[in-house]
């Protein structure tokens, strides 16, 4: 891989006439604009026959023309924002595409060959867009695209990209409106996109609302979907080891288990159980990873990492093997199985029973039965309570929580608003139960890691300061739970519960 970045970008579509205004513009910020020379670009676009690739928003490239030579980009979405994805590049065969990027994208291709499936040509014009000092604020590139099939152009097109270099989205936004007020158009379909439109006929898929007089049942399907999708948005982050990358697949899988959860009493267990005992194994490997980077996080911040280098050595070592089991895990054919089961339910026309009523009507008491074992769960503490009681209540409030979230968009306005406030209740009692959780892990395993050199004064020193002060915030996060609970437990705020 020759190089990895974040890209924010916003994409306009203009009229084959369209004249670019001044490009200076102290409201935007923008002081000075000078224009680069000209590149003609050639790319073609790889995906599977049925274009797994677009479905999800990821686009898979080889092109010609750049400064820097030919290269392969694959770019992919960031947690459902078009304007940010990652985009990664790779030298390679421009027949073949690069093994790296094969394996990044392995849920997505599965059975399935990547091969051409559109080709683009553009002329482009490119300006770098200066501010106070000379400092590069953006780049703004006006492309003119042809879209062949075989020799012939099957579609043109002329399309304006802005892309971030040191403004937010927010300082893009301002420059973007400048291009509106020309007569421009937002469009944030990539050329790959709007390229397979056309040659295949493509339109875009509507997907029929689900309404709270619809059955109960009618709701199981989109929130499977969204939390597959979800899923596997995040699934070539984790790849690349990034920390978050491995959070937000761990939340998506804890999501999915949620809507399994949640809809238990309307769906049939037998079809749902292999999928949750795959959840369970899922969540238990990337735990082993998210945990040691938490803690890793955590102690930074609290010691001296040449003061207690032992510490962070046997965390990064921990770290490495829990690493490694994930990737195998990701790579195995059981992770492709659960995810075909999981696409397999998406589709099941049987998996729920005879529906029993409405959304409205329905639906809430889904929660409830999450509120109710949470309920019970946060009653029963005090302070004096074991750890495995208070860790039992935060699972217990993440579940409520994801199953509040799941259920409130299908609910009438008043319901959902009160739904949303429950679950940001209690999306503050796992936080800090969660604190609580981190200050017992972190505990439990500087104890372990001072247990392997006893002979090392110093860093039991060390350790024994270390474990005092998450005792401390242990402690700490008890208190704080007691004053937020009572919040949360008051008929305030479940009147949803019908």
């Amino acid at each position: 891989m020759q190089a990895r970045r974040n890209e924010l970008e916003l994409k306009l579509i203009v009229p084959a006439d369209f004249e670019m205004p001044p490009l200076e513009d102290r409201a935007t910020g923008v002081l000075a604009a000078s224009e680069e020379a000209p590149l003609r670009l050639s790319a073609t676009y790889f995906d599977t026959p049925d274009l797994r690739l677009l479905e999800h928003g990821i686009t898979l490239r080889y092109r010609t023309g750049d400064q820097d030579g030919p290269v392969w980009t694959l770019k992919l979405p960031s947690n459902g924002d078009s304007a940010l994805r990652s985009e990664l590049e790779f030298a390679g065969d421009p027949e073949q595409p690069p093994g790296e990027a094969r394996e990044l994208l392995f849920a997505f291709l599965r059975d399935g060959a990547l091969a051409p499936v559109a080709e683009l040509k553009s002329r482009r014009r490119r300006w770098s867009l200066a501010g106070e000092g000379g400092q590069k604020l953006a780049e703004l590139v006006d492309d003119r695209v042809q879209v062949l099939d075989g020799k012939k152009i099957r579609d043109r097109f002329r399309e304006i990209e802005i892309e971030a270099e040191s403004i937010d989205r927010k300082g893009l936004q301002r420059i973007a409106n400048r291009m509106r007020k020309a007569g421009a158009k937002p469009e944030q379909r990539s050329k790959a996109s709007r390229a397979l439109e056309a040659l295949h006929k493509l339109k875009p898929e509507i997907t029929e609302p689900v309404y709270p007089d619809d059955p109960a049942t009618a709701a199981v399907r989109p929130a499977l979907v969204a939390a597959l999708r979800r899923l596997l948005s995040f699934d070539p982050h984790a790849r690349l080891g990034e920390p978050e990358g491995v959070h937000q697949l761990r939340v998506s899988a804890r999501r999915l288990r949620s809507v399994l959860r949640t809809f238990a009493p309307i769906l049939h267990a037998e079809k749902t159980g292999p999928v949750i005992e795959d959840l369970r194994w899922l969540g238990q490997v990337l735990g082993d990873v998210r945990d040691l980077d938490v803690l890793d996080e955590r102690l930074r911040s609290e010691a001296d990492p040449e003061e207690v280098a032992p510490i962070f050595e046997a965390l990064a070592a921990r770290r490495e093997v829990a690493a490694g089991v994930l990737t195998t895990a990701l790579c195995s054919p059981g992770y492709l199985d659960f995810i075909e089961r999981v696409m397999q339910l998406t589709a099941d026309d049987t998996l729920t029973v005879e529906s029993p009523g409405a959304c409205q009507e329905v639906l809430p008491s889904l929660v409830e039965r999450m509120w109710k074992k949470l309920r019970k769960a946060g009653r029963a503490l005090d302070l004096e309570s074991p750890e495995a009681g208070f860790h039992r209540a935060r699972i217990l409030a993440k579940r409520a929580r994801y199953s509040a979230e799941v259920i409130a968009g299908f609910l009438k306005p008043k319901a959902k608003r009160e739904l949303e406030d429950f679950a940001e209740g209690a999306e503050a009692v796992q936080t800090i139960l969660g604190g609580h959780q981190d200050a017992a892990f972190a505990r439990t395993t500087l104890l372990q890691i001072a247990a392997g050199h006893p002979g090392d004064k110093q860093l039991n020193a060390s350790v024994r300061a270390l474990v005092e002060r998450q005792e401390q915030d242990a402690k700490a996060k008890r208190e704080e739970f007691f004053e937020e609970w009572p919040k949360l437990d008051r008929k305030k705020n479940t009147k949803w519960v019908r």
